[in-house]
């Protein structure tokens, strides 16, 4: 079987989503597996532009961002915007096209809705006749993912597959499997252990810090609030913060540490992020949907800050519900939480309970079974 995994890169989450799939495919003997970008096949402008104008947008232009996104979910808005933005996709991605007529794959699935859009378009002028399976990377879809002749949709939880319902998917073409994950994070390790492989020291309740593979969020922010606690709880905190791909903020950090109160160790870009939170008692994230899926395969307890408006906020909203998060929309409300933590650590234990009822851990390697038994 031939099988080629298509993702967009605006967000680390959809590339590591694709790859969980990759080595789950690899695992159960599939060989002739290819993960690709689809933006490293659009013309050049496509491919600056298309991460750029999302990290601004998020960044310094959040709102705006979060009135697109439910402008273009609005039903009758988004039915008038696809043949736009089909048009779009297919014009920036010819090289794709290309590629896909060319290797002639049993399946493709698509961790990102652009190039599930292309490939789409070529099941619909019969140049591709393999299946296209779309690959959900949020708790609650976007009308982005609603590719008409996609086979499968492959969902979160429950939820996801009644909004898809919803939206008029058949039953039949939704599988819910869950976001896809390295399954490391389903699995459990030595936490004294680890901890001394990280340099973390023991004895301490660890609040590890992240903001996506971009470094993104409040993150000094959140470290001097966690600062000004009470000495007798400040002394049992350690921080832990990932800075992902932002150096800027790891050096920051790095001259900051000298000036707190409370315990920090600061890195930068990790491949071992199940470690670090086999190593921590609760996270301070974002909600996006990997992340969530890693913390919710590891149960680990999330305080959510800031969301961003959109599918963020949607994920959040889903996870508080479910009782596996908690959301912080000011950084003294994660001093709040952490201080709740402390003093009642049968919130802990009643979060961790709740993961198993939102939690995938294997979805990487369902999701590569499923795709091995279509016909």
């Amino acid at each position: 079987m031939k099988v080629i995994i298509a993702h967009a890169y605006a967000g680390i989450g959809h590339k590591k989503a694709a790859e969980a799939v990759d080595q789950a495919l690899r695992d159960l003997g599939e060989t002739d597996v290819t993960t690709v970008d689809v933006l490293d096949y659009s013309n050049l402008f496509c491919k600056l532009l298309y991460p750029r104008f999302y990290l601004f947008l998020i960044n310094r232009a959040s709102f705006l961002w979060g009135l697109l996104y439910y402008f273009f979910d609005l039903r009758f808005i988004g039915s008038f915007f696809i043949p736009l933005r089909r048009f779009l996709h297919n014009i920036n991605a010819g090289r794709f096209k290309q590629f896909i007529v060319y290797e002639k794959p049993d399946v493709v699935i698509c961790a990102h809705f652009f190039p599930s859009d292309v490939v789409a378009s070529l099941k619909r002028k019969d140049l591709f006749k393999g299946r296209l399976v779309t690959l959900i990377t949020d708790l609650i879809p976007h009308s982005f993912w609603m590719v008409k002749h996609s086979d499968y949709f492959i969902g979160a939880i429950e939820r996801t597959k009644k909004d898809l319902l919803r939206r008029g998917i058949d039953e039949k073409r939704v599988k819910v499997l869950g976001i896809p994950c390295d399954p490391v994070f389903g699995v459990s390790k030595d936490k004294k252990k680890i901890s001394g492989q990280l340099g973390i020291k023991e004895n301490f309740f660890n609040v590890l810090i992240m903001s996506g593979g971009f470094g993104t969020g409040p993150i000094k922010g959140i470290i001097k609030s966690l600062s000004a606690l009470e000495c007798e709880l400040r002394d049992k905190v350690q921080l832990i913060v990932i800075c992902g791909k932002n150096k800027k903020l790891f050096g920051e950090l790095d001259s900051l540490k000298k000036d707190l109160k409370v315990k920090l160790s600061v890195f930068g870009y990790v491949n071992n992020v199940d470690e670090f939170m086999e190593a921590s008692d609760c996270i301070v994230t974002k909600s996006g949907g990997l992340t969530t899926s890693e913390a919710l395969s590891k149960k680990l307890p999330m305080i959510i800050i800031k969301p961003i408006p959109g599918q963020e906020s949607r994920n959040c909203k889903i996870l508080v519900g479910y009782g596996t998060a908690v959301r912080a929309d000011r950084v003294s409300q994660v001093r709040g939480y952490v201080r709740d933590f402390l003093e009642f650590p049968e919130k802990i234990f009643g979060m961790k309970t709740r993961m198993n009822f939102l939690s995938y851990p294997s979805a990487a390697r369902d999701i590569a079974e499923f795709v091995r038994n279509i016909n």
